[in-house]
């Protein structure tokens, strides 16, 4: 019987006034099924049918024996144990599966949400994202997220480690995008935060307790193998890796197009969106919780990397898996070397010998042509001439050339002595000029750059420089200039009209 049948029966009795005869022939029913309905005082459930026989009754205890001793035992596994011997189950798993699911004990578990106050805490997270290659070096690509738990609103950086002056500069950058530190940080078992244990017991990294003290944030550590414990920037990261990344490979063919994608993402997607869990947009939830962010310090906090090395005979010192070059005086000697995101500085007690730009590649040489220089000068063991030294100082593409002149099969000294020259006749705007097109080319010579000198003059149609020669030098030697004076020049700077000045005076009385 269903539910709209006994319902309309009642009501044809009860409203209707009708028999239980009009009423069968009136739904064209048997008069037992009118009797039956309105002896009912509840709805009819549905009709429960009698369970079938299956091929696994006779294995039940059996399996309920081996889920009470051995409550995750998978169900391969029973299925295995009750197969056995000749008298073994002959069924499919599906029914084992079905019936293990009825039996077996709850073991999921019960999630309470927490609720944060404006200000009160971010949480914070890596991610990985696959992998990109920088010149002929493959590196791993990490993304660091962070969340302010009561807004959500987001700030992503991409890196390639996960090392803990990338996590510390990271961080940084985070506080700075947001104005301000809320007053906990919730973290998991994080390297550059964590040195052992988890949770409660969790012994934190020097580093990073100065990194909380300069920005007041009180350090709280998730258990070991909790995700759930801080589910906000968890549910970020899958949020950046399947909406911002998703679909990008033509996009992302750079390490530079995941710094603009970081940006255009967080600012105009991410930060934007209406969030499923508060209902608002992060930007907007946003204004309620940046006025009880705490200041940032005045001075910033130091995130660059800092490690001791030794300079070895090549004048080089090695991070990263990258040589980078040093003032050769300092060989053999333990230097600083200080590494932010773009740049790696050399430092010699407290002083700066070198900066290089920061390589990411693999197995590179990184150096400078000042390092090159000196290295050449102390390997011929001589002292820099004044003639070197004067062409050196003509700027970088006079080190470019004098640095391959060394290395080829010529007299360096003549080629120098005749640019000098030149840089005498023609000036040095153009002798550096034309250096700097004969670098271009790579022809090392003199006589290639006063070539080039030549033909500029031509173009321009200037004539050619001459150079003042004697037939004999002596005449020029021989010869006593008296010294110029200035002084003499002032007689033609005098007033013609002094001897007038009493008669203007008269014409004023």
């Amino acid at each position: 019987m269903q539910v709209e049948q006994w319902a309309e029966i009642r009501r044809l009795s009860a409203v209707e006034g009708l028999s239980q005869r009009e009423i069968a022939r009136r739904l064209h029913c048997c008069t037992r099924t009118v009797k039956k309905a309105l002896a009912l005082e509840q709805p009819p459930g549905k009709a429960t049918r009698p369970r079938r026989a299956s091929l696994l009754d006779p294995y039940r205890s059996k399996i309920e024996a081996l889920i009470a001793k051995y409550p995750r035992l998978s169900a391969v596994r029973i299925l295995e144990e009750i197969r056995k011997g000749p008298e073994g189950y002959r069924g499919q798993i599906t029914q084992l599966r079905q019936y293990l699911r009825e039996i077996r004990p709850s073991s999921g578990r019960v999630y309470q949400e927490v609720l944060y106050d404006p200000g009160q805490a971010m949480q914070v997270d890596w991610g990985h994202c696959g992998s990109i290659r920088i010149g002929k070096t493959p590196r791993s690509i990490s993304v660091f997220v962070a969340v302010l738990c009561y807004s959500r609103l987001s700030y992503i950086e991409f890196c390639l480690s996960q090392h803990k002056a990338e996590f510390y500069r990271s961080l940084a950058h985070a506080l700075e995008f947001y104005g301000g530190s809320p007053r906990q940080i919730i973290f998991d078992n994080l390297k550059a935060a964590v040195l052992n244990g988890s949770g409660r017991r969790a012994c934190l990294h020097p580093e990073f307790l100065a990194l909380c003290g300069h920005f007041c944030l009180e350090a709280i550590a998730c258990a070991r193998r909790d995700p759930e414990s801080k589910g906000v920037v968890e549910a970020s990261v899958r949020y950046v890796k399947h909406n911002a990344l998703q679909g990008r490979d033509e996009e992302l063919t750079c390490w530079e197009d995941y710094a603009r994608l970081a940006c255009y993402w967080r600012d105009e997607v991410a930060n934007v969106r209406v969030h499923r869990a508060t209902g608002q947009r992060p930007v907007d939830r946003f204004q309620q919780e940046q006025a009880l962010l705490r200041p940032l310090p005045a001075a910033p906090f130091d995130t660059e990397e800092t490690v001791s090395v030794v300079v070895n005979s090549h004048a080089r010192v090695t991070f990263e898996g990258n040589r980078y070059s040093t003032p050769p005086d300092l060989v053999r000697k333990t230097v600083l070397l200080r590494a932010d995101a773009s740049h790696v500085r050399i430092l010699d007690q407290g002083r700066e010998v070198a900066r290089h730009t920061r390589c990411y590649e693999r197995g590179q040489l990184i150096r400078q042509t000042e390092h090159q220089l000196d290295a050449l000068r102390r390997r011929r063991r001589e002292r820099a001439s004044h003639l070197e030294k004067a062409f050196d100082a003509l700027g970088e593409e006079a080190r470019e050339f004098h640095l391959q002149l060394c290395s080829r099969p010529v007299k360096t000294t003549v080629h120098l002595r005749r640019l000098l020259n030149l840089v005498r006749l023609y000036g040095r705007q153009e002798v550096v000029a034309a250096l700097r097109r004969a670098n271009e080319y790579q022809t090392y010579d003199a006589a290639y750059v006063e070539t080039i000198l030549l033909q500029e003059r031509r173009r321009r149609e200037l004539p050619s420089p001459t150079k003042l020669r004697p037939q004999r030098e002596e005449w020029i030697e021989e010869n006593d200039f008296e010294e110029p004076d200035p002084a003499n020049y002032d007689r033609f700077c005098q007033n013609e009209q002094e001897p007038d000045e009493p008669e203007e005076q008269d014409h004023g009385l």
